[in-house]
């Protein structure tokens, strides 16, 4: 992966808009220029919320969820469409339909669905008003919205009977994800990440948030190129913080819903080995917790800690 300079030029001006938390509780102002800014965009920051996305629906897959093979996928908010790009390779879809506030990245969205192999059934989309998808997907939204938007989101989450949200791992959009998990609780099953079907604990303390790391492609540590374009982003491309959760209506569950609160301990954040043992915070029934596992009695756990944090999803704890 070899960008341009005004490729590179592109990126920065979208990172630069991205990273700025002074709109916080406004809209974001459009963003896309072109088709170009979308091109650039997908090549790079798309493929690491892709690669996000990738470990959410691995998740999500491990934890019971279906297939969608003869179900409607709606993209809310869909950009160059990676999230519904990513979710037809794990789950399939029969059709998916894509929305966004701006034409050209609904328009580029529907274009790279079109383009995969088998692809689904593919629907450009104005309004949402009256949409009730089988499956929603929401990437990298929440922190998008103002009090207009975010209605319009909580009435198509409540007309859908499976929605998926990915959203960044840092600590104000992760705990709006989990006030928005446990509003949604009345109506929905949480499938994943979270090991129970209570409140989010991470919401009794202001100092935490539910987050995780996805696993980088190997390609980031071994492609020359990739490790020279990143560099020149300033974009660490190993770390990849997201918060996620799968929630599934009550009435049509998967039939692994129920399991949900025997998976046990789900860890947040990374493990962090030390030389004689492993720490981790854990997020279970009864709440969070600091724990601390000797290493020669979880040598093998401590060592895939070690070597691939990012895989570490629970801790054998009672």
């Amino acid at each position: 992966m070899t960008l341009s300079r005004d490729e590179l030029a592109r990126i920065q001006r979208l990172r630069e808009r991205f990273l700025d938390d002074e709109h916080d509780g406004l809209a974001v102002p459009d963003y896309w220029r072109d088709d170009r800014d979308l091109a650039a965009y997908d090549k790079t920051l798309a493929a690491r919320i892709g690669w996000k996305w990738d470990a959410a629906l691995a998740e999500c897959r491990d934890r019971g969820l279906p297939r969608a093979d003869d179900k409607v996928v709606l993209d809310y908010g869909c950009g160059s469409g990676i999230a519904a790009r990513r979710f037809v390779a794990a789950f399939g879809a029969r059709e998916v339909r894509c929305f966004d506030r701006s034409r050209p990245a609904t328009a580029y969205a529907c274009k790279q669905l079109k383009a995969l192999p088998q692809a689904p059934f593919v629907v450009p989309l104005r309004d949402v008003a009256d949409e009730r998808p089988d499956v929603l997907l929401v990437s990298h939204v929440l922190g998008e919205l103002d009090e207009a938007g975010e209605r319009q989101l909580r009435a198509l989450i409540d007309r859908s009977a499976c929605v998926l949200l990915v959203e960044p791992g840092n600590r104000r959009v992760a705990r709006k994800l989990s006030t928005l998990r446990d509003a949604l609780l009345a109506t929905f099953t949480a499938v994943a990440p979270c090991p129970h079907q209570g409140p989010c604990p991470a919401l009794a303390s202001g100092d935490d948030w539910c987050h995780f790391f996805a696993p980088p492609p190997p390609e980031v540590f071994t492609d020359s190129d990739q490790v020279k374009t990143w560099k020149a982003l300033g974009i660490d491309a190993r770390a990849l913080p997201y918060s996620f959760v799968c929630l599934v209506r009550t009435a049509v569950a998967p039939a692994a819903a129920p399991e949900v609160a025997t998976v046990g301990n789900r860890l947040l954040g990374r493990p962090d080995p030390r030389p004689h043992t492993l720490r981790a915070q854990v997020c279970r029934s009864s709440g969070l917790a600091h724990v601390e596992l000797q290493k020669r009695d979880h040598g093998e756990l401590w060592r895939t800690a070690k070597k691939r944090p990012e895989s570490v999803r629970s801790l054998p704890l009672p």
